[in-house]
């Protein structure tokens, strides 16, 4: 990781994120027809802890269908990243909300005569995959055309806000949802039924002009050599996808073998992501990103380092006021601490590599993703939910030395 004078390369803007987006209005009504993808997402996790914990006897389960995830968001988010920078992003999102509908359709019919059998979980798990590896690389394409240059960072903070919002709504109506087919085959159609908005928005936009020169993720791994500040950036991006595991509640409900509070927990971490977001949205570029991202980052710790000890005897899950109060400080901490290190990113990426160096990120988020569920689970197993949250905060306190406080980030 870089040191500090480096970081400087990275020039972030102080004003606010409606300041810097209100001269492009039209990418506010790109994010609101992308709402009905994140309400999805958010629906479909409570669905997918249910007929997961159902199918699964313990928490390898839900680690090796993340890790299978992963790996399919690895081979489509390469595939992608060779192709994105010099064709036009758009068809590129509509093949990943047609793809996420099919899986949804596809997981819904099958609970609809039981539990669903091992192999379709795989299945499913591929298509899930493929489905975030193609939009979220051509996402930053598309929405990096509907703003100004030198904005680009404050709309992916607006897109980290959909996805947030969208989110909570998800996971409410999953939560009420009194079936997790119900859910997916309703997602599905959300899922299609956007696709006409996104149209109606995106034809008009005018797309910047496409690289000419090398593309890819190799040609944007080269282009890092010379940016010593964006690789640190890079770098610290990566790190936090693997010490901030996304299945964390997830493997933790499992080990406890909690169901009851599933619903309750997985609104409680919408809720905190929702909040945290919002956060970002609000200071924006403003103030000072290191120090923000230094106290989000022990404070996590010291929220995971707490529910280990809560958990003592299953007091945490008796608590219906203290469980999810955590959950929710935890989920704001990690969501700005992601969130401030992928927004820095893009605004600091050359635009002939955007699509190249978000294929990098993709890949390298889910390979580390992918391996912290795997460890997390076989942590949980061997050693129980309470020692697994011990070491993520251990973790996290390792990356903050390791990064000497994060000096890549701009002050």
């Amino acid at each position: 990781m870089s040191t500090g004078p480096a970081a400087a390369e990275v020039t972030l803007p102080r004003t606010s994120v409606y300041a810097q987006l209100r001269t492009t209005p039209r990418v506010f009504l790109f994010m609101a027809m992308l709402l009905g993808g994140a309400v999805s997402l958010g629906a479909k996790e409570v669905a997918r802890w249910q007929y997961l914990d159902e199918a699964f006897d313990s928490e390898w389960g839900l680690g090796i269908a993340a890790a299978i995830a992963a790996v399919a968001v690895a081979i489509s988010g390469i595939t992608v990243g060779r192709m994105i920078d010099r064709r036009d992003p758009r068809p590129f999102i509509f093949v990943s909300f047609l793809l996420g509908a099919l899986s949804n359709a596809m997981v819904g019919l099958l609970l609809l005569s039981g539990p669903i059998p091992a192999g379709w979980i795989v299945v499913a798990s591929i298509l899930d995959g493929a489905t975030f590896g193609v939009g979220s690389i051509a996402l930053l394409k598309v929405q990096a055309a509907f703003v100004n240059p030198g904005a680009e960072g404050a709309a992916e903070i607006l897109n980290i806000l959909r996805l947030g919002i969208g989110g909570v709504i998800g996971a409410v109506l999953g939560g009420l949802s009194p079936d997790p087919a119900l859910t997916l085959l309703a997602s599905a159609f959300l899922l299609v039924a956007s696709t006409t908005g996104l149209w109606w928005v995106m034809r008009s936009v005018t797309l910047r002009p496409r690289a000419r020169g090398r593309t890819g993720a190799i040609a944007a791994l080269a282009s890092l050599r010379r940016a010593s500040a964006l690789r640190g950036m890079v770098g610290i991006d990566l790190v936090l996808a693997f010490v901030i595991p996304t299945q964390a509640v997830n493997l933790v409900l499992i080990g406890v073998e909690a169901p009851q509070v599933a619903s309750l927990s997985i609104a409680s971490g919408m809720v905190g992501v929702l909040i945290g977001r919002l956060g970002l949205a609000v200071v924006g570029f403003r103030g000072n990103p290191r120090r923000l991202l230094t106290v989000a980052v022990v404070g996590l710790a010291v929220c995971q380092i707490a529910g280990s000890l809560a958990l003592t005897d299953g007091w945490l899950i008796r608590q219906l006021f203290a469980l999810p109060a955590i959950i929710i400080v935890g989920s704001i901490l990690s969501t700005y601490a992601q969130g401030i290190s992928a927004s820095i990113i893009q605004q600091g990426v050359p635009e002939e590599h955007r699509g190249g160096l978000a294929a990098v990120l993709v890949v390298g988020r889910n390979a580390l993703i992918s391996t912290a569920a795997l460890g997390g689970a076989a942590l949980a197993v061997a050693w129980g939910p309470q020692a697994f949250l011990v070491v993520l905060a251990l973790g996290l306190l390792a990356v903050l030395l390791g990064s000497r406080r994060f000096a890549s980030v701009p002050s």
